[in-house]
C-alpha cells in the first residue's frame, strides 16, 4: 500500500471515527433530553392534578364551613333549602348531608330521613380533623358511588373518580389523601399506588417496575398525586428526539471533520446575557410618567436595555424572556434595582413624592430572597419604599394565591403595585379586587385603537369604569398622538400616561436635567 493510499485510508478512518463519536454523543444527549422531556411531562401532569385537587379541596372546605355556619335549625326546612342552594351553586358537590353524633339525619337530595342513618368508620381522618369515606353508595342517587368528607355536622358528597376526565394516556395517575402526623397515605382514585408512604411524602422521582414515577403533594391541603409513565411508552413518545439527536450528531461529526477549523463559534443569547450581567453591561433608561391634564411629570418607568457582543441591540422582551426561561431573571431584576438606586438615589431621597416604576417577574414573587434584597438595598441607600413602584404583567399573576400574598407583603412595606399590560390577560373585577393593586397600566393596543371606532376602542371606557369603581389609578401606555392625549385629558377621571407624545426613554442624567430644570414639554420634545 502506497503512502498516499495509507494517508487517504487514515483520513477516512478519522472521518468515520469523528462521525461515529458525534453520533454516539448525539445518542447520549438525545437520551438525556428525552428523559428530561419525560420528567417535565410527568411532573407537569402531577402539578396540574395538584392544582385541580386544591380547587376541589377548597370547594369542599368552603362548603363545609358554610353548612356548619348555618343560621337555621338543624335539618329544618330552611336548613335543607340552604343545602340545596349550596349544591345548585357548587361545581363538584353532588349532595350535602347533616350529621350529628355519628348519624346522618338529612341531605339536600333526600330531605329528612324517617330514622337517622348510622355512619360507619371513616377510611381516613385528615390532620385537619375532617373524616373521609371513599367509594360509598349514594343514598340520594341509587347505583352511584361517591366520596364523602365530613367536618363538624356537615357531609360533602362528591362523585366518585372526580379526576377521571384529567387522565392523559399513556401516563398513569394515583390520587391520595394523607395524614403526615399518622404516616397515612390512602389511594383514592386512579391506578394502584406503588410508592411507599415515605416516597410520597418526600415527593420522590424514581423508576420502579420499569416505570418512571413522580410524587407531588399540595402545600395547602391533604392531597398528594403520583403520576407515572412506563419506560416503554416514554421511549415511544420520545424516540424521534433520540433519533433526531443521533442524526444531528452524525451530521455535526461530518461537518466537524471537514470544516472544524473554519466554523466560528456561535455565542448563544443566554451565555452573552449572563456575561453582560456579570460585567455590568446592562443599562437602564427612564420613560416619564405624566398627568395627562397638566403634563406634569410625576414619575418614570425604569426600562432595561442591552446591546450584545456583536453590537446588536436586543429587544427587552427577547432578553427578559430568555432570562426567565433560563432561570436567572432574578439576577436581572436585582441589577435594574441597583442601577436605579445608583443613578437616581440622591434625587429620590430629596423628592419623596417622585416614584420610579420597576418591572419584576413572577419568579421574583416566588423568590424568598427578593423581598429581603429589596429592603436591604433601599435601607442602605436611605430610599423610602414609597419611592419605588413595582410592576408585574397581568399574565404573571396567574398563580393567584402566590401573587396575592407577595403583593400584600410588598404593599405593607410602602410599595405601590401596578399591573402592566392590563387587558391582555386575566382581566376581571374579582381579579383586581383579590390582588388589591394600586394601579393598572392599559396596554398600548387599546391606546392605538382610540378614535378608530373599533371593538377594541369600545373596551377602553369599560376598563376605565372598572378602575374607577375599584378606586384603582390608571396609567395609559403608548400615547404617541395628540388626539390620544386629548381623549384621556377630557375624561372626568385623573389619568396618568406615558409614551412618545410626552417623552421618550432617556438615560438618568437626561431625566435629572429634565426634572431639575423643569423643561417645558414642547421644548423637550423639539
Amino acid at each position: 500500500m502506497s503512502p498516499s493510499t495509507k494517508h487517504n485510508a487514515g483520513t477516512i478512518l478519522r472521518l468515520v471515527g469523528v462521525v461515529l463519536l458525534c453520533a454516539f454523543v448525539g445518542l447520549i444527549i438525545g437520551v438525556g433530553v428525552a428523559f428530561r422531556a419525560t420528567q417535565v411531562k410527568v411532573t407537569r401532569y402531577a402539578d396540574s392534578l395538584i392544582t385541580y385537587a386544591e380547587t376541589f379541596a377548597n370547594e369542599i372546605n368552603t362548603t363545609l364551613d358554610q353548612v356548619n355556619a348555618s343560621p337555621y335549625e338543624f335539618c329544618s326546612d330552611e336548613d335543607i333549602g340552604r343545602l340545596r342552594d349550596l349544591v345548585f351553586h357548587g361545581h363538584l358537590v353532588k349532595d350535602i348531608g347533616r350529621v350529628r353524633d355519628g348519624k346522618l339525619y338529612c341531605t339536600s337530595m333526600s330531605g329528612r330521613f324517617p330514622q337517622p342513618i348510622l355512619k360507619d368508620k371513616p377510611d381516613i381522618v385528615m390532620r385537619s380533623g375532617r373524616s373521609v369515606w371513599l367509594n360509598r353508595p349514594l343514598l340520594s342517587i341509587p347505583g352511584m358511588l361517591g366520596d364523602i368528607t365530613q367536618s363538624g355536622e356537615a357531609d360533602f358528597v362528591a362523585q366518585r373518580d372526580a379526576f377521571g376526565h384529567l387522565r392523559e394516556a399513556p401516563m398513569t395517575y394515583t390520587t391520595t389523601l394523607t395524614n403526615r402526623a399518622m404516616n397515612q397515605v390512602l389511594a383514592t382514585a386512579g391506578d394502584p399506588l406503588v410508592l411507599t408512604n415515605a416516597e410520597v411524602f418526600n415527593e420522590r422521582e424514581l423508576i420502579r417496575n420499569n416505570t418512571f414515577y413522580v410524587a407531588r403533594c399540595s402545600a395547602r391541603y391533604a392531597p398528594c398525586m403520583v403520576t407515572g409513565i412506563s419506560l416503554r411508552d416514554a421511549w415511544k413518545l420520545n424516540s424521534y428526539i433520540v433519533g433526531g439527536f443521533v442524526g444531528i450528531g452524525s451530521l455535526a461529526g461530518l461537518a466537524l471533520a471537514t470544516t472544524m477549523l473554519l466554523q466560528p463559534r456561535k455565542r448563544s443569547l443566554g451565555t452573552q446575557l449572563r456575561r453582560a450581567l456579570r460585567r455590568n453591561l446592562i443599562t437602564v433608561v427612564y420613560q416619564p410618567i405624566v398627568e395627562v391634564k397638566t403634563g406634569r411629570i410625576i414619575g418614570a418607568e425604569a426600562l432595561a436595555r442591552w446591546t450584545d457582543e456583536d453590537g446588536q441591540f436586543v429587544r427587552p422582551d427577547v432578553f427578559v424572556a430568555a432570562a426567565e426561561e433560563l432561570g436567572f431573571i432574578g439576577k436581572l431584576t436585582r441589577v435594574v434595582f441597583q442601577l436605579v438606586v445608583a443613578e437616581l438615589g440622591e434625587y429620590l431621597r430629596a423628592h419623596p413624592d417622585f416614584r420610579i416604576n420597576v418591572n419584576i417577574a413572577a419568579a421574583d414573587l416566588a423568590d424568598p430572597q427578593f423581598l429581603p434584597m429589596l429592603d436591604k438595598l433601599l435601607d442602605q441607600n436611605g430610599i423610602p419604599a414609597t419611592n419605588i413602584n413595582l410592576e408585574l404583567t397581568e399574565r404573571s399573576t396567574a398563580d393567584h394565591p402566590l401573587a396575592i400574598s407577595a403583593i400584600r407583603k410588598l404593599r405593607s412595606r410602602g410599595h405601590q403595585f401596578y399591573i402592566d399590560d392590563f387587558g391582555t390577560g386575566y382581566s376581571s373585577l374579582a381579579y383586581l379586587n383579590e390582588l388589591s393593586v394600586d394601579a393598572i397600566k392599559i396596554d398600548r393596543v387599546f391606546t392605538d385603537a382610540v378614535g378608530t371606532g373599533s371593538l377594541t376602542a369600545a373596551i377602553v371606557p369599560q376598563i376605565l369604569a372598572m378602575a374607577e369603581k375599584l378606586h384603582v389609578k390608571v396609567v395609559v401606555e403608548g400615547v404617541e398622538r395628540a388626539e390620544q392625549s386629548t381623549y384621556f385629558a377630557n375624561l372626568d377621571q385623573e389619568i396618568l400616561a406615558q409614551g412618545w407624545h410626552f417623552g421618550e426613554s432617556i438615560p438618568a442624567h437626561e431625566l435629572l436635567v429634565l426634572l431639575e430644570n423643569k423643561i417645558p414639554k414642547s421644548e423637550y420634545l423639539s
